[in-house]
């Protein structure tokens, strides 16, 4: 739940923006935007989050990643409406579409590779067909087994180019305006995948104190989540095959977010918050495998499951800062982060409004992050050597770095609509030779990292 409000139109923007970081950082939630105050930048909207007023927000996000992997099609729609005293009702829908080829945590090999997966769900023939990427349906030998089979070329990154996936997500809330100076909200959500589903509800609380320039808020959110792979989940470490695997697994997440926001003078806004989370239950991607290798040559084994920990704990500090420059409005933000699991992170952005007109205006961004490797990463297992607990090659908990740069236009259209378009270019890097790379392992680029291009499109209009 978000206490606060966002900055001029285009409040999606920055919600859509945050889903082109998250399909790669497995790190946690981003803190919270600061609360609007005395400074405020250009903005075409008039009528923004003003008693009385109400709100339309539609944007589309398109997202491709490089070399055919990842492609994304996302629009979200949002209503708000504010009363006269104050109280905010909320809804927000987003459709999801999701396709291309996704790595499967194998290693790269100087060979051909051949991976199987189980073909249907219990009860039903087939869940895939020839026509999905390269893959191709087959009977094991001698067991009557239906399978999926897809394979990987020599000296590429092993990916399922069969990979698919749909969204439907609903969001509300209410915010009772319980005095002029404090408010207090309650919410929730769900969304369905194809092989998903997450329940959530959030409650919080802001206080306005020293005239407004200062804002204390607290807000909880719970959540339920349920993995249902069509053809179950698999034990952890356990090799790859065609047999059914096991039932539905769970996983609640809970956590709380503190924060204050300052006016420091009519120029400069602050905002600093401290967010702790609690995961518990199912959390291994049961479509990701590893590779058990030769220990002399590299190549591969056999292909395992991955296992990750049922616990993870995490915490992070947020400061932003938002700053009035002349006629220009600048946007700076860093963010501390650390779990349980070892990951360590830092991330910092930049953007800054830059009106050309009174209807008109440019925005570059900026994105850069940083983050140690999980203490389970691994590029690889090596055949022979006793199995650790858990292991994961997701490149996402991996050392890497990231950035990202970003161009939003902005369009004063009506007196009180705005027409906006945000690209958006990202780039991963990491360890692509990694030290304990052994035989021919050592020839193989082994970070999956990606480079992606996004780009939204969106409107918003204010209206009472």
């Amino acid at each position: 739940m978000q206490l606060n409000r966002c900055f001029g139109g285009g409040n999606l923007a920055q919600a859509l923006g945050l889903l082109t970081a998250n399909l790669f950082i497995a790190t946690g939630v981003h803190a919270q935007a600061p609360a609007s105050a005395l400074v405020a930048p250009p903005s075409a909207n008039s009528l923004v989050d003003q008693p009385g007023t109400s709100r339309l927000d539609s944007a589309v996000l398109f997202y491709q990643e490089a070399g055919g992997r990842v492609k994304a099609i996302e629009p979200v729609s949002s209503f708000t409406a504010i009363d006269d005293a104050g109280d905010v009702l909320s809804l927000k829908v987003t459709i999801d579409s999701l396709t291309g080829a996704t790595p499967n945590g194998a290693t790269p090999w100087k060979g051909l590779q051949t991976f199987t997966t189980p073909a249907a769900a219990p009860g039903h023939t087939t869940s895939v067909t020839g026509a999905s990427g390269r893959s191709s349906i087959v009977t094991i030998p001698g067991t009557g087994t239906v399978a999926r089979q897809y394979p990987a070329d020599a000296n590429t990154l092993p990916v399922d180019e069969g990979f698919h996936d749909k969204r439907l997500a609903i969001e509300g809330g209410f915010t009772m305006a319980v005095n002029p100076d404090l408010r207090l909200s309650i919410g929730g959500g769900a969304s369905r995948e194809q092989d998903y589903r997450t329940y959530s509800v959030n409650t919080g609380v802001s206080k306005d104190l020293n005239g407004k320039n200062t804002t204390l808020s607290l807000a909880a959110n719970f959540e339920f989540d349920q993995s249902r792979p069509y053809y179950g989940t698999p034990d952890p470490l356990t090799v790859m095959s065609a047999l059914e695997k096991g039932s539905q697994r769970n996983k609640t997440v809970s956590s709380v977010v503190a924060g204050v926001s300052q006016v420091i003078n009519r120029y400069w806004l602050a905002q600093l918050s401290y967010n702790f989370g609690d995961s518990s239950g199912y959390q291994t991607d049961p479509y990701r495998i590893l590779s058990v290798v030769d220990p002399v040559t590299g190549g591969p084994v056999r292909y395992l499951y991955e296992s990750r920990p049922n616990a993870r704990m995490r915490q992070s500090v947020y400061f932003g800062n938002k700053v009035a420059l002349g006629p220009t409005f600048l946007d700076l933000s860093v963010r501390a982060y650390h779990d349980s699991w070892g990951v360590n992170s830092i991330t910092t952005e930049i953007s800054e409004r830059i009106p050309i007109t009174s209807w008109f205006y440019v925005e570059p961004q900026a994105r850069f992050y940083k983050q140690t490797a999980a203490n389970f990463y691994r590029d690889f297992l090596i055949n022979g050597q006793t199995l650790p607990t858990y292991a994961s090659s997701d490149s996402r908990l991996g050392k890497l770095g990231s950035h990202s740069f970003g161009l939003k236009l902005g369009l004063n259209v009506l007196d009180n609509g705005e027409l906006y378009l945000l690209a958006e270019r990202y780039s991963q890097t990491g360890v692509n030779h990694p030290s304990t790379a052994i035989g021919d392992l050592k020839n193989q680029d082994l970070f999956s990292g990606v480079k992606a291009t996004s780009m939204i499109v969106g409107y918003t209009f204010s209206f009472y």
